[in-house]
């Protein structure tokens, strides 16, 4: 996954880097660029590795926005796009995009819904969409129709079960969030996807683990205390770490981010999808039997772009050895 601070030159040269190395994809992250130009930057240097977001934030933007982009990126690649939608957590969805969406696991349903009969659309040359959530009544603007046109896959991400039912219910793959645990992905993760995928007639959808790798366990305690908020909470309650996820809670609730990554670092993050760089062959292994495919990722919160890309590239150095 390329870094969160990357700008879109920088996306181009990681991207054909990436692809150099043997990566079988290129994930982009929607932390502060916007994630569709990345995703094309990508696909402009490479030829053949799997481009994606990992994921994009679905209720930033409209459904038939989301659609168009990853349409047409997905057209230009000759496929080799993949659409990757999350929710976000409400307060970050409204403190970042001054956006409000209630009951956000039947909205991302409708939302794929949406997505998904506009794609119908755009290859039929006309069609609506009629939700609970969204009506796009007129998605074809300018008339005719696209066909032949690859259909990207859609995955979905998530953390709690209700979210990644959904995932079972209508998506492609499953893009699990790095703030997971082993036993987590086995005995939450999956029945969940099972149990959607079941109720929707259709198998169950692959799951993309991201793992988060850095030099030092600092660097990696500072980034998963910054996915340490309530709405995940439930990987900890889950892990047995209920009196460790209320104090790391009011310590970051209190401002006191210096002790609750002391208390992530010691008590939580061997638990959690992150891998030290000189550990990437064990951590890698360790992580292959519980997820269908895995995504490197490299430390963003509070750290200068130039550190990430030193990271990354240390990454795939590491990568090229194994």
């Amino acid at each position: 996954m390329l870094p969160g601070g990357v700008t879109l030159g920088e996306a181009q040269r990681l991207a054909a880097e990436s692809e150099a190395a043997g990566a079988e994809a290129v994930w982009v992250a929607d932390v502060r660029r916007e994630p569709y130009l990345l995703a094309a930057a990508a696909l402009s240097t490479t030829s053949r590795v799997e481009v994606g977001t990992n994921v994009a934030v679905a209720f930033s933007r409209s459904p038939a926005a989301t659609a168009q982009a990853a349409w047409d990126l997905a057209g230009w690649s000759g496929g080799r796009f993949t659409l990757g939608l999350g929710s976000q957590v409400s307060p970050t969805l409204l403190n970042r995009f001054g956006v409000e969406a209630d009951r956000p696991a039947p909205r991302i349903k409708d939302y794929i819904g949406a997505v998904r009969s506009c794609w119908n659309a755009y290859r039929q040359g006309h069609g609506r969409h009629e939700g609970p959530f969204y009506r796009i009544r007129q998605p074809v603007f300018m008339p005719g129709a696209d066909e032949p046109w690859p259909e990207p896959p859609i995955y979905l991400a998530g953390v709690n079960p209700v979210m990644t039912r959904v995932a079972g219910e209508c998506a492609d793959g499953f893009a699990a969030h790095m703030f997971a645990t082993t036993a987590y992905l086995d005995e939450v993760i999956r029945p969940a996807l099972a149990t959607g995928a079941a109720g929707a007639g259709r198998p169950d959808p692959p799951i993309l683990m991201s793992l988060v790798v850095a030099e030092s366990r600092a660097a990696l305690a500072h980034q998963m205390t910054a996915y340490t908020v309530p709405g995940y909470r439930r990987v900890l309650d889950h892990a047995g770490l209920k009196d460790v996820a209320d104090q790391v809670l009011a310590a970051l609730a209190e401002r006191r981010r210096s002790e609750a990554q002391r208390l992530v670092e010691e008590h939580v993050l061997e638990l959690l999808g992150v891998v030290l760089l000189d550990d990437l062959a064990a951590g890698i292994a360790r992580w292959a039997g519980h997820a269908d495919r895995l995504a490197l990722s490299v430390p963003w919160f509070g750290i200068e772009p130039a550190e990430q890309l030193d990271t990354f590239r240390q990454v795939l150095s590491k990568l090229e050895s194994l």
